[in-house]
């Protein structure tokens, strides 16, 4: 077998037909099993909790202004020490980040919480959530379109 590393087209053609055929299963072993399982990446995730600054929080969540997130408000059962209801309210980055960027970011709206998962998708989670929010990956343009292999299955059943 080839050394993969020092690959090109010309050498491609150049080999067996087994030896094509072996690296074109051993490819696509490698697609599906590394970088196709997206569906599976978005249910597993990393929280961690800050002290927060949830009157930052609320303030930049109420009226948001900014392009790059996206944000979910909804009821909650937990019960505060002043006895108002309160919404449980997250951000979502629209975009894929890296884990240390979802922390510092989160970290910056003065999020209480946050979630990152192993998909790319960050959610920012205020200080009226139980939970660490929602366990959902919810980014709308993460994973980035082609990285899900159920999605292409889903449009052809």
């Amino acid at each position: 077998m080839p050394d993969l590393a020092c690959f090109s087209y010309n050498r491609f053609f150049q080999m067996s037909t087994f030896q094509r055929v072996a690296i074109i299963f051993i490819t696509m072993s490698y697609y599906h099993n590394v970088l196709g399982d997206m569906k599976k990446m978005s249910k597993k995730s990393h929280v961690e909790d800050f002290e927060g600054v949830t009157v930052l929080f609320e303030a930049l969540t109420t009226s948001p202004n900014d392009d790059n997130w996206q944000v979910f408000s909804f009821p909650n059962n937990v019960k505060h020490a002043d006895n108002i209801p309160r919404n449980c309210t997250v951000v979502y980055l629209k975009e894929c980040t890296s884990w240390n960027k979802c922390r510092q970011t989160c970290y910056k709206t003065g999020a209480t919480s946050y979630r990152w998962f192993h998909d790319g998708c960050c959610e920012c989670v205020g200080g009226y959530c139980a939970s660490y929010g929602i366990n959902e990956s919810r980014c709308s343009q993460c994973p980035e379109p082609g990285c899900d292999d159920d999605s292409d299955e889903d449009e052809h059943e």
